[in-house]
């Protein structure tokens, strides 16, 4: 491989590193000097010691059987149906209903209602597949069309060039391009997409909360939302909202209850790499006509399909994230005017946010970086520490040494947890949060006593058994290659 592709592919490989999760074949893709990238699809290997890779949604790409190795795996589809047929051969309701709450967790909204509706076939009165039921009925009710939500979102960007769009639960003010970019592989417009992103995080984050029979409110307007096409544009107009988002991949504002994003294709590292793609190209030709490109068109076919799944993993990322602060603020969960404690809110955003190969893929997703992080300052007790996270201080040490990410891994690790562990104890612990006065700074101490009262003081046995439950953790790709 030679010094200019490896350049590229190393490019590529630190915009994709993400984890993803298990739906069909995985393909290990060595290149250069042990770089190896991890694909997700439908690998199929041909005669000539060639391999077919199929993914589901950008297509088509060709290996070398020596640059890969395969790893077979049931699909999603696959191993839903198996929880399906053994809620069927016993006609099974609540078995019926944890085949749907498997496949909301794994972003299969169609076949989570499809086991909702068998469920209540095997026992018309289900009480939980009812509630699920009826949210959706409430969800698929109109919204009134509202003047004043757009003149709020345009008084607050005050920009005459953007545009409106609305989805069943979203209003967007956007100035991407109307008609999507074929060269990009783009099938709809940036903001269709966004929209629809919108939709399924909306549905999945009101569906876990119900299914588990927490009642949330269900809004009665549309979630206002920007989306920039240019990062330039978003980076300028975050900075002068507040300095401390000159780095911001998207944010939230309660105090206006607006999400901002950006379409991630255009920030500089984006852009960089469509450069190399460009470049690549004119190299191809070069070397087609000196009948030797059949090693770089392969290469350049795989640069553009990871900078496409780069781009739609980092929105997913992204937008996952943001819109639950924004869900949370909006059903009553976090009261928009409570200042809520940053590893609850961050905690709970990154609990929902879904890394992924350009698909949503659900809620809580084992995310490689969040648990990187987590487990590099682990063994540093006094930081990894149950009540120095809960106090919130955790977050100020982290700005200290300059790794906000590793706030963010504590965070996550104990939203984690006690979503999956403690989970009832754990909405007592939020409804007590919104009961503090709108806008009081809550003191690290008030916080460790009001985990105190639900949770008890005595931290040993919880703190064994987090720890416990993080080492068992893994993402969905070292639980398939065992990394």
């Amino acid at each position: 491989m030679t010094r200019l592709a490896t350049c590229l592919l190393a490019a590529a490989a630190v915009l994709v590193a993400r984890p993803i999760p298990a739906g069909a074949d995985f393909i290990e893709y060595a290149v250069g000097d042990g770089l190896v990238f991890i694909l997700q699809g439908k690998a199929t290997a041909n005669p000539g010691r060639t391999v077919t890779f199929r993914h589901a949604k950008f297509g088509n790409l060709y290996f070398s059987l020596y640059d890969v190795k395969i790893h077979k795996v049931p699909t999603l589809s696959q191993q839903y149906e198996k929880l399906v047929a053994k809620a069927n051969l016993k006609k099974d309701a609540d078995e019926m209903f944890q085949a749907g709450i498997w496949a909301l967790r794994h972003g299969m909204l169609d076949k989570h209602y499809a086991a909702v509706d068998k469920a209540l076939e095997f026992d018309p009165k289900h009480a939980e597949s009812l509630r699920i039921r009826k949210l959706k009925a409430e969800m698929d009710k109109p919204l009134p069309e509202s003047s004043v939500e757009e003149s709020e979102l345009r008084a607050f960007v005050p920009r005459p060039q953007m545009r409106i769009a609305t989805s069943k639960h979203f209003i967007l003010l956007y100035d991407t391009p109307d008609q999507p970019d074929k060269e990009k592989g783009q099938k709809r417009p940036r903001h269709e997409e966004r929209l629809e992103l919108l939709e399924q995080v909306y549905e999945s984050f009101l569906l876990t909360f119900f299914s588990r029979g927490v009642d949330l409110e269900v809004p009665k307007e549309r979630l206002k939302v920007v989306l920039f096409n240019n990062y330039a544009d978003f980076k300028d107009f975050s900075v002068r909202l507040d300095a401390t988002l000159i780095n911001a991949a998207g944010f939230y504002m309660p105090e206006v209850n607006i999400s901002f994003f950006f379409d991630h294709g255009t920030d500089e590292r984006f852009e960089a790499l469509q450069q190399m793609n460009k470049d690549m190209e004119a190299r191809i030709k070069e070397l087609v006509r000196a009948r030797r490109g059949g090693e770089y068109i392969r290469l350049a076919n795989t640069l553009k399909l990871l900078t496409r799944l780069a781009q739609e993993s980092q929105d997913i990322e992204v937008v996952s994230h943001e819109a639950t602060h924004q869900l949370a603020g909006n059903t009553g969960l976090f009261p928009r005017h409570v200042r809520v404690p940053s590893w609850v809110h961050e905690g709970l955003a990154a609990y929902f946010e879904s890394p992924n190969d350009g698909a949503w893929s659900g809620i809580g997703a084992v995310n490689k970086r969040r648990i990187q992080y987590y487990r590099a300052l682990e063994p540093d007790r006094e930081h990894s520490n149950i009540d120095f996270i809960v106090g919130d201080q955790i977050f100020d040490y982290a700005g200290n040494i300059g790794s906000t990410l590793h706030g963010y891994g504590q965070a996550w690790a104990l939203t984690h947890f006690l979503m999956e562990k403690h989970f009832d104890k754990f909405i007592t612990y939020y409804r007590k949060l919104g009961e503090f006065p709108p806008d009081m700074t809550i003191a690290p101490e008030m916080l460790t006593t009001l985990f105190n009262e639900v949770f008890g003081s005595d931290r040993g046995p919880l703190d064994g058994e987090w720890r416990s439950y993080m080492r068992s953790l893994k993402t969905d790709i070292e639980q398939v290659i065992g990394d």
